[in-house]
């Protein structure tokens, strides 16, 4: 609770933002956006929705109005996206300048072409994973071979029972 505004779940819609959330375009795609401001809302309205007349309409004139009547915004922002195609809608998102983003599936983010994949070795062959995220001095980490299961207990087995028994002995 703050400012007597109760906080429920809202999925990737922001609780306390609206319009805030994604959206469906009319080849399917759903596209991420936000308006974080009064000047992000009236270049949306303008630019995005091409409806200069709802930034000062009773209802939507200001955040708090906006997110009681966050329904009824959806319903006018669901209508424009599903006239846009995907590439449409993010080209006019950011000529009014606000934050937006195709939602991707897992499987989307799985193949986008930011992320970097790297080979390891396994005992079962080669195969491909995603690379660590931190490159150090512009050099890419390489990565050693996955060990076997077992490969290594002997080793840990006899560092355990050398620690074990040098606090043995100083006891």
């Amino acid at each position: 609770d703050y400012g007597g505004y109760h906080t429920v779940r809202a999925g990737v819609k922001h609780p306390s933002l609206a319009p805030y959330g994604a959206y469906s375009s009319a080849d399917g795609t759903d596209v991420i956006f936000s308006v974080q401001n009064d000047r992000e809302w009236v270049s949306f309205c303008e630019k995005f929705l091409k409806q200069p007349e709802l930034t000062r309409a009773p209802g939507f004139a200001d955040n708090m109005e906006r997110l009681g009547n966050r329904a009824q915004l959806d319903e006018i922002i669901k209508r424009r996206f599903s006239e846009l195609s995907c590439h449409e809608a993010m080209q006019e998102l950011e000529a009014a300048g606000l934050a937006f983003g195709r939602l991707n599936e897992v499987s989307d983010v799985s193949k986008h072409s930011h992320l970097r994949r790297v080979e390891v070795a396994t005992p079962e062959g080669i195969v491909e994973t995603i690379a660590p995220a931190a490159i150090f001095n512009s050099e890419h980490p390489s990565l050693r071979p996955v060990p076997a299961l077992g490969a290594h207990t002997e080793a840990v087995r006899e560092e355990v029972l050398g620690l074990l028994r040098k606090r043995a002995a100083s006891a």
